[in-house]
C-alpha cells in the first residue's frame, strides 16, 4: 500500500495541475475574492429547534446541498466520507453506518446509528443506503441522541432535512453518466398551489449501472449491477401563521445484484473484480411510506409527526460462491412499521430552550431464510415473524447559569417489548422457537458549554444510550440462541468550537470516550461445529479517540476544509469460541470500524463560472472478524471535478477514485477456510448536466 504521507503528496500534484490549468486557461476571468468575504454561520434543526451549530453541545456536522453536488456525494455512503469517525460498512450481508468504532453485527437488520428523513426514523440497515437529491442539508450528530429523538438512538444520528415548498416556484433536472454504463437522473419541482395557504412538491431519481464486477463463469457483466429509483412527493398546507401541515410520501423500487464475493485464495481464487458464481445472485427490494406532520406554534411549539413504513427484500444468492452447482440461499423479508411522536418545546429568558415528547410504535417483521442445497444434511429453513412495541418518554432543556455558561440536562424512559417466533426444519424435523423480550431504561444526559469568547465556544458531556436486543432471523439453532439482549453505551465528551480572521476559519475539535456493555457479537455455538453461529452479547468494550475539522476561506474564490478522526475500538472482557475452541477476544479491535478516518479538500470558483473542486478520504486499517485475522490495511481515494457554472445550469467533469486504489468492502472466510472478498469500487469517470430553474 502507498504509505498515506505519499498519496497526499500524489494529491496535491493533482490538484495543483488542476488548479494551475484552471487559472491559465481562464486567465482573463476575474476571482470573486469581493462576492465571498466570511463562511455562514450553519442553522440547524438537529437539535429540534433553529440554532446555530455552535450553540449545539456536542458534536455535530453538516453539509449542505450544493457541497454534496460539488463533490458527488448524493447517497448516504458517499456523504460520509467527510465527516471524521463516520465509516459505511458497504456489504452484500448488510449496509450500516459505523460511527465512532461503535459497528454491529455483520448480518444484523438494525443499527445503532440513526436515520432520520423530515423527523422520520428508517430503522433497517437496508433502509438506510439513500439518494441525497434535492435535500437541504445533512447533519451529522456523533455520541447517543437518547433525549432529543423519537427513536432511541445509541452511536448518533444522521438527520437529513428537506427544503419545503413555498411561494416560489422552484424546478432542477440533473443527468449524469459514468463508467460501466452509469446514467444517473433526478428531476425535482415545486411552488404554491394556493399562494400563502398550499405548496406542493415533487421529486424522482435513478440510478442505472451495469457496476464494476465480471462473472468468469456465465459471461455476465452486469452481476454487481443496480436498478434503482426512487420519488418523493409534499403537500404542505398554512391556513394561518401559526398552524402547518406537511404530509409526505416517498418510494424505492430497487433491483441490485448480489455477486460481489470472489475468492482470494483456493482453487477459484480470481483477479480483482472477478468472480465465478453460478447462480443468479439478484435482490429486489422497494419501499413505500407515508408521514403526516403538524405544528402549531405559539407561546409553545407543538408537533405531531405519524408515520407509517412499508419494506420488503427479495433476495436469492449462490451460497457457495463457486462455479459447482452446490446450492442457493433465498431470503424473503417484510417489515411493516407505525410510529407516532408528539413533541412540545419552547424557550425563556433563563430556560434558554426546553423540549418534552412521547413516542410510540409497533413494528412487525416477517422472514423466511432458505438455504437449498445439493447435500439434505445440509439444507435448512426458517420462518421467522416477530412485533415489537416501544413507548418512549423524553426530554431535555438548557438553562442559562450566566452570561457565558449554559447547562443542558435529558432523560429519557424507553420501554421496549417484543414477541418473536420461529420455525426451524433441518433434515425433515421442524423445531419451534417462541420468545418474549421486555426491557425498561432510563438513559440520562447532561452537558455545560461556555462561551470563552465571541468566537470560542467549549463543552463537555454525558451522554447513554441502548440498541435493544432481538432475534437471529438467520442461524438460530435453539431456543437459547433465538434472542440476544441490549447493548449499552455510556458517553463522555468535550470539545471547542472556534472561529477566527472574521469568520474565515472555523473549527471544531472534540475527543470523546465511549464504554459499551454487553456488545452485541456473533461467536460459534458450543457443540454445533464449524460455520453453525448465534448472536450474543461480549461483556464489555470500549472506544476512544479524536476528531478535528477545520473549514477555511483564505479567498473569497477559495475554500478548503478537512477531517481527522480518530477512533480507536477495544473488546475489555469477551471469552467467545472458534473453531470448536474457546477464544479470548479481549484486547482485540472491533470489526467493522477503521482506525482512523481523514478527509481533505479544496474548491476553487472563478468569476466567469469556471470552477474546479478536489477532495482525499482515508481509511484506516480495519479488521472483518473478532479474531482480527480478516483485514483491510487501509486505503485512499482521490475524487476531481472540473465545470463551468451558467446562470441556471452547470455541466462539469469529474474522476472518482482517482489512482484506481484497490480495497476491501468485506472479507470473510468459508466452511473449507477460504478467504472471499468483496472488493471496493474502482476508478470511474463521467460527466454531469445540472439544471435550475
Amino acid at each position: 500500500m502507498i504509505s498515506f504521507s505519499r498519496y497526499l503528496g500524489y494529491f496535491t500534484a493533482a490538484l495543483l495541475a488542476v488548479f494551475f490549468a484552471g487559472t491559465l486557461a481562464l486567465a482573463a476571468g476575474e476571482s470573486r475574492t469581493g462576492l465571498t468575504t466570511a463562511l455562514e454561520d450553519v442553522t440547524v434543526t438537529a437539535g429540534k429547534r433553529q440554532s446555530l451549530v455552535r450553540d449545539f453541545p456536542g458534536s455535530i456536522s453538516v453539509k449542505d446541498n450544493l457541497f454534496l453536488e460539488e463533490h458527488q456525494a448524493l447517497t448516504t455512503d458517499a456523504m460520509t466520507r467527510f465527516i471524521p469517525n463516520l465509516f459505511y460498512k458497504k456489504a452484500v450481508s448488510g449496509d450500516a453506518f459505523v460511527a465512532r468504532g461503535i459497528s454491529t453485527i455483520d448480518t444484523s437488520l438494525f443499527s445503532p446509528m440513526g436515520l432520520y428523513i423530515n423527523d422520520v426514523a428508517y430503522p433497517l440497515s437496508y433502509m438506510q443506503s439513500r439518494f441525497l437529491f434535492d435535500v437541504k442539508q445533512v447533519e451529522v450528530l456523533k455520541g447517543p441522541q437518547s433525549t432529543l429523538y423519537g427513536k432511541n438512538s445509541s452511536s448518533g444520528v444522521i438527520n437529513v432535512v428537506l427544503a419545503e415548498p413555498g411561494n416560489e416556484f422552484y424546478g432542477r433536472t440533473l443527468l449524469e453518466v459514468g463508467s460501466y454504463n452509469t446514467f444517473y437522473g433526478g428531476v425535482a419541482a415545486g411552488g404554491p398551489a394556493i399562494k400563502d395557504k398550499l405548496f406542493w412538491g415533487l421529486s424522482a431519481s435513478g440510478l442505472d449501472t451495469d457496476g464494476y464486477i465480471e462473472n468468469q463463469t456465465t459471461g455476465a457483466d452486469d452481476v454487481s449491477g443496480d436498478r434503482h429509483v426512487s420519488a418523493r412527493g409534499t403537500l404542505r398546507w398554512t391556513p394561518n401563521e401559526a398552524l402547518s401541515a406537511s404530509f409526505f410520501m416517498d418510494g424505492q423500487d430497487r433491483d441490485t445484484g448480489v455477486s460481489d464475493l470472489r475468492f482470494e485464495d483456493g482453487p477459484f481464487a480470481t483477479e480483482p473484480f472477478k468472480v465465478v458464481s453460478n447462480g443468479p445472485d439478484r435482490s429486489c427490494q422497494d419501499s413505500l411510506g407515508q408521514a403526516l406532520r403538524i405544528s402549531y406554534q405559539g407561546r409553545s411549539t407543538i408537533t405531531s409527526i405519524t408515520a407509517h413504513q412499508r419494506f420488503n427484500r427479495d433476495m436469492i444468492m449462490d451460497f457457495d460462491r463457486s462455479p459447482m452447482p452446490l446450492g442457493h440461499a433465498l431470503v424473503d423479508l417484510t417489515q411493516d412499521s407505525w410510529s407516532q411522536e408528539f413533541r412540545v418545546s419552547g424557550n425563556s429568558e433563563k430556560l434558554l430552550n426546553w423540549l418534552a415528547g412521547v413516542y410510540a410504535s409497533r413494528e412487525t417483521l416477517d422472514n423466511t431464510w432458505a438455504l437449498n442445497h445439493v447435500n439434505p444434511v445440509m439444507a435448512n429453513r426458517r420462518v421467522s415473524d416477530s412485533t415489537t412495541h416501544s413507548l418512549a418518554l423524553f426530554g431535555q432543556s438548557t438553562l442559562s447559569l450566566t452570561d457565558h455558561l449554559k447547562a443542558t440536562a435529558g432523560l429519557r424512559l424507553d420501554h421496549y417489548e417484543g414477541e418473536g417466533h420461529q420455525a426451524y426444519t433441518q433434515s425433515g424435523l421442524t423445531r419451534l422457537f417462541d420468545k418474549d423480550l421486555s426491557q425498561t431504561q432510563w438513559l440520562p444526559m447532561a452537558a455545560l458549554s461556555y462561551a470563552f469568547t465571541d468566537g470560542i465556544d467549549g463543552y463537555a458531556t454525558y451522554s447513554t444510550g441502548w440498541l435493544a436486543g432481538g432475534y437471529d432471523y438467520y442461524s438460530a439453532t435453539s431456543h437459547d440462541t433465538f434472542t440476544y439482549d441490549s447493548e449499552y453505551t455510556t458517553n463522555y465528551e468535550a470539545g471547542i468550537k472556534a472561529r477566527f480572521f472574521n469568520n474565515r476559519l472555523k473549527t471544531a475539535l472534540s475527543i470523546f470516550y465511549t464504554d459499551i456493555e454487553d456488545k452485541q457479537v456473533k461467536e460459534e455455538v458450543p457443540g454445533g461445529g464449524a460455520g453453525i453461529w448465534k448472536f450474543t452479547n461480549a461483556a464489555r468494550a470500549h472506544t476512544q479517540g479524536v476528531e478535528l475539522e477545520v473549514t477555511a476561506l483564505p479567498m473569497g474564490n477559495l475554500e478548503i476544509f478537512g477531517g481527522v478522526g480518530y477512533a480507536r475500538s477495544e473488546v475489555d472482557d469477551w471469552t467467545g469460541r472458534a473453531g470448536g475452541k474457546s477464544v479470548d477476544y479481549s484486547g482485540k479491535r472491533l470489526p467493522w470500524a477503521p482506525e482512523l478516518t481523514a478527509n481533505a479538500g479544496i474548491g476553487y470558483y472563478m468569476e466567469n463560472g469556471f470552477y474546479t473542486v478536489a477532495d482525499l478520504f482515508w481509511a484506516g486499517c480495519q479488521y472483518f472478524d473478532a479474531a482480527n485475522t480478516l483485514e483491510d490495511e487501509g486505503y485512499e481515494l482521490v475524487n476531481i471535478k472540473a465545470g463551468y457554472r451558467f446562470k441556471q445550469f452547470d455541466i462539469s467533469i469529474w474522476c472518482k477514485n482517482l489512482f484506481d486504489q484497490k480495497y476491501a468492502n468485506k472479507k470473510v472466510k468459508d466452511n473449507m477456510g477460504r478467504t472471499l472478498i468483496e472488493d471496493g469500487q474502482p476508478l470511474t469517470v463521467g460527466i454531469t448536466f445540472n439544471w435550475r430553474l
